[in-house]
């Protein structure tokens, strides 16, 4: 056997990580869709054109409406001019995307104009916009194409300004589009403009009702990007040769073919030019649909044996008629499943019903609909490109097996949906308790800081973390719900909660107030089905404006609630969840948040709050549900031993949930780079002294309880034994032996139990060192700064894999980058109240004359409880008189463990400015890394030392202190004041600091 206290070590392994860019974590193709945008329109009309056009506004307006309900990020502006010399002035002096020229201009010929526009801007489109009268012909017939893009009508309809704009966008776009995404397009062949002006504007039209019905599914961010911008490009071809063109560029990315029959072919008009077409698009691509038009009634039956459909062009149905067919046969409506004779047999609507359709059509019937390219069609006119290519591959890959066809779409179907919900966010909707998406928003507004913090990891894991990057182990983020700020003022205002809230100074009160409030209906109704279908443990977080903000963590400032989420009682669960968003809620208002917002230079009134509902990583051991490993790693280590170097990180472990961590408990400290190496197990009996001896676990016993204003109301604290009787601890401890004093890895034999984490650690049951060498590298990278990572796991209670890794939360670190120098080998000890080789923050601290300390001659840790009592009345007095001062004593301040050191939060010390942890023989306990008390210490730039036992490493001078004249003496505490006041230096470079007796000479 190993024996734990070997602490040899070893070389990191090397874990390269890619580097990160914009491009790659924000899926590149999207940023690159419709790089060709109108935005500026010059428009040459006369007044009283333009007054026809505009219709009081209504131009505007519609243009505005169109652009900004389709989210595109801009709206195309007109300038109008009137005449072409008024024109041609105005292209000298700014630069326009799209030239609109009605046929009166009065003063020159509309193709002489157009040139001119080319000579000015060779690259801008100039488009005329005619009168259908029977000058029309002759335009057309003057018309070379070089000098005027395109000839459009106007018949009454502003909509067809819109029209155009989108005709030369897609112009414009369509090539670079259909490389980057695959998006695809359509043809219409039609050399008279009455028509195609008629057909285009409904053709767009028809394009974004689909898209808004597309929308309105359960989409992810990027999704619902490419649903807005991706849809099919249009293309208008006025000859055979134009539509011959556009076929041979986009052949594989068609949608359908539009093609009147007769048009020039060759210079010169040709009555079968479209049939021919079709004869030769049907070679090729023998599936594509076609819609044939025509004037001339009789050659409906000669589409139809070419297997075309035929439009009228003088039925009084047109529009109507040319609708129907691009929803039955070109993918815009339902995909209607038709058997061989052409009967529906089935009908999808939307995307999420195709699978369960697909399992029950009959064999021959999906046959048709997958080797007849109707599936496809119909998943890329809904921008599914990647599903489409997916199901190809399944088609290949099931051949003429029916069953074999759709074993092999259901899986690509999975995987598609796993990897396209993985890393997104979209909004909640009762359909999804079997997504595959991890994070989804209730409500409007923002996601707050610790949402946002995890929604990006969520990404990031998604875009640079194989699933399989670590065989056997699962590593994503808990399923999560957020509701946005937006429903937490509507909370407020509908409870009339702001003035009471921000003035009272009881939190009993304040919590009292909450609870006793209503939710917004807007939300009640999916909390309660949220609860009726998910039944597990929930931990409901909160997520603020402010929080987790760069250098602004807030860490642990707001509730946080655990709920078993287990009663039979669906109203009884709902009650529960309810209960602890309105403490989460009143958790913003709170005497330590009020206290910590104050600190950052923030008001309260600035503050808004978010609520994570997420489901806690464990697993159900009899009674109780808890993880067999939680912690917290941060990519910056203040503390480095041995080998380590401060980049290399810190992780901090405990056995159960993450509480024992955050709030400073006993805890296994070490550099993931170095696993081996636990200084804190420097011997055995350190090992007996300082490991975990208890946990926290949700209690899952059904009982009735009314303490909603507690937020540990769920929680049971419980020793050791209790998870060894679990069968919890297999993995993650040692046992003493005391007769041959030694420790043996793992539970095999008789004794105490150590929690070391050894089969973990060392023998690598499951390879959590490597991983979190890799996210924590992965995500500081990605965010710019160092971060602290909250994350918790299981294992496999018989072979440790399968294993699951969760990652909770992640927010950002504070080191120090400022240059102060500090020399401690030429310091004269009679110069200092104190030094350290162990201190945190960066600067002089100029102007302390307070010092508040715990008497240590008589200190004992049992009466921890009541000195942090007397801190905060000390620290009131001294805030009041706005006097920083620094604090002394022995333990960890702000360790929710009494053993450990002082008991207090932050409100109850949030005057001082430098803070001193003093090791005593009694009370010798590590600094907590890993603890919210300590992250927000560091984050708001507070002098923190640490004082060991070694002499060496850093000293008090008591002597001094209690020399000086008491300014108050409590049973436990002194308060001093030295005259002069005090200065302390900081390095943050190395980690050591002094506090000068008096001001130093500047250097």
């Amino acid at each position: 056997m190993n024996r734990s206290t070997d602490n040899q070590g070893q070389a990191p392994a090397a874990d390269p990580s890619r580097p990160l860019s914009y491009e790659q974590l924000f899926t590149a193709p999207l940023q690159k869709l419709m790089p060709y945008k109108i935005r500026q329109v010059l428009l040459v009309a006369s007044l009283y054109d333009y007054f026809i056009l505009e219709e009081d506004g209504r131009l505007s307006d519609l243009l505005g409406l169109a652009y900004k309900q389709r989210d595109l990020g801009y709206v195309p502006v007109l300038h109008r001019v009137s005449g072409s010399q008024a024109a041609l002035e105005a292209l000298g002096e700014t630069r326009y995307d799209l030239v609109v020229s009605i046929m009166r201009m009065g003063d020159m010929d509309p193709f002489t104009f157009g040139r001119k526009v080319k000579e000015a801007q060779p690259d801008v489109p100039v488009v005329l916009l005619a009168f259908n009268t029977p000058e029309l012909q002759r335009l057309m017939e003057l018309n070379d194409r070089q000098s005027v893009d395109q000839i459009f009508v106007w018949q009454g309809d502003g909509k067809i300004l819109l029209g155009i704009i989108q005709y030369i966008e897609d112009l414009k776009n369509a090539r670079a589009d259909t490389e980057n995404v695959g998006v695809h397009n359509l043809l219409l062949i039609e050399d008279s403009p009455r028509f195609y002006s008629v057909y285009l504007p409904t053709l767009f039209e028809e394009l974004w009702d689909q898209t808004n019905e597309l929308l309105q599914e359960e989409l992810t961010f990027e999704q619902r990007v490419l649903r807005q911008k991706a849809r099919p490009k249009v293309h208008l071809a006025n000859t055979y040769e134009q539509a011959e063109a556009v076929f041979d560029a986009f052949r594989d990315n068609l949608l359908g073919v539009i093609s009147d029959v007769q048009f020039p072919r060759g210079g010169r008009v040709d009555p079968e030019a479209g049939l021919n077409f079709v004869r030769m698009v049907q070679r090729q691509s023998p599936h594509l649909p076609v819609l044939l038009q025509s004037s001339e009634p009789e050659l409906a039956e000669t589409a139809q044996r070419l297997g075309a459909g035929f439009l009228l062009k003088t039925s009084p149905t047109l529009t109507a008629d040319f609708r129907k067919f691009l929803h039955d046969r070109f993918g815009f409506g339902e995909l209607i499943i038709r058997d061989d004779t052409g009967r529906p047999v089935a009908r999808v609507n939307r995307l999420s019903a195709l699978m369960g359709v697909l399992e029950t059509v009959p064999d021959a019937v999906l046959l048709r609909l997958v080797r007849q390219g109707e599936l496809r069609r119909w998943l890329v006119a809904r921008t599914e490109f990647r599903l489409a290519e997916r199901f190809d591959l399944a088609v290949a890959a099931g051949g003429d097996d029916p069953g074999a066809m759709r074993q092999h779409l259901q899986q690509e179907w999975d995987d598609h949906h796993r990897r396209i919900q993985r890393g997104g966010i979209v909004r909640f909707s009762r359909s999804m308790y079997d997504s595959y998406c991890r994070f989804m928003r209730l409500g409007p507004g923002s996601l707050g800081g610790k949402a946002r913090g995890l929604a990006f990891s969520d990404k990031l894991l998604s875009e640079h973390l194989a699933e399989d990057a670590y065989p056997g182990v699962q590593i994503a983020i808990p399923k999560t719900l957020v509701i946005g700020t937006d429903v937490f003022d509507a909370f407020m205002a509908r409870n009339e909660l702001w003035d009471f809230a921000t003035r009272e100074t009881s939190d009993r009160l304040i919590v009292s107030r909450f609870l006793n409030a209503d939710l917004p209906p807007t939300i009640v109704g999916d909390l309660r089905d949220l609860v009726r279908h998910v039944k597990v443990p929930l931990a409901v977080r909160s997520s603020s404006l402010l929080e987790d903000a760069l250098y602004q963590p807030f860490a642990g400032i707001y509730a946080t609630k655990m709920l078993p989420n287990n009663h039979t009682e669906t109203d009884a669960r709902f009650k529960d969840l309810a209960n602890a968003i309105k403490l989460v809620y009143a958790s913003t208002f709170s005497r330590k948040a009020k206290a910590y917002i104050e600190s950052t230079n923030h008001r309260i009134d600035e503050e808004k709050m978010a609520v994570i509902i997420q489901e806690v990583v464990g697993r159900l051991y009899r009674d109780r549900f808890y993880p067999d490993f939680s912690g917290v790693g941060c990519s910056y280590n203040y503390y480095p031993a041995g080998y380590a170097r401060p980049e290399d990180g810190v992780v901090s472990l405990a056995l159960g949930l993450g509480k024992t961590v955050v709030d400073g408990g006993a805890v296994l400290r070490y550099c993931p780079a170095y696993p081996r190496v636990i200084p804190q197990f420097g011997t055995i009996k350190d090992m007996l002294n300082h490991s975990q001896k208890d946990f926290y676990a949700i209690n899952m016993k059904e009982y009735y309880s009314r303490a909603y204003d507690d937020e540990d109301q769920y929680l049971v604290h419980l020793p050791l034994q209790a998870a060894e009787q679990d069968g919890a601890i297999k993995y993650l401890a040692s046992t003493f032996v005391a007769r041959e004093d030694r420790v043996y890895d793992g539970t095999n034999v008789a004794g105490p139990r150590i929690i070391t984490f050894a089969h973990i650690l060392k023998s690598e049951v499951m390879p959590l060192s490597r991983i979190l060498i890799r996210l924590l590298r992965l995500t500081a990278d990605a965010m710019g700064c160092p971060i602290e990572m909250e994350f918790a796991g299981t294992l496999d209670p018989a072979r440790g894999l399968p294993a699951r890794f969760g990652l909770l939360q992640v927010r950002p670190m504070v080191v120090s980058d400022e240059l102060v120098a500090v020399d401690l080998g030429g310091l004269d000890p009679a110069a200092a109240v104190g030094f350290s080789t162990r201190v945190l923050g960066n600067g002089i601290f100029r102007e302390i004359a307070d010092v508040v300390y715990v008497k240590t001659e008589n200190f004992t840790a049992a009466d921890t409880p009541r000195i942090a009592m007397e801190v905060d009345r000390l620290n009131q007095e001294l805030r009041e008189a706005k006097r920083p001062y620094i604090l002394a004593g022995p333990g960890r301040w702000g360790s929710s463990d009494p053993w450990l050191g002082i008991p207090v939060h932050w409100g109850q010390i949030n005057g001082a400015k430098v803070i001193v942890e003093v090791s005593l023989p009694q009370l010798n306990v590590d600094p907590s890394q890993g603890s919210h008390f300590f992250q927000n210490i560091t984050s708001l730039r507070i002098g923190y030392f640490t004082v060991p036992m070694n002499p060496e490493d850093g000293r008090i001078d008591w002597d001094w202190l209690n020399a000086l004249p008491a300014e108050q003496e409590t049973e436990h505490l002194r308060h001093v004041r030295a005259v002069p006041p005090l200065e302390v230096h900081i390095d943050g470079r190395i980690g050591h600091g002094v506090i000068f007796k008096t001001a130093r000479p500047a250097e």
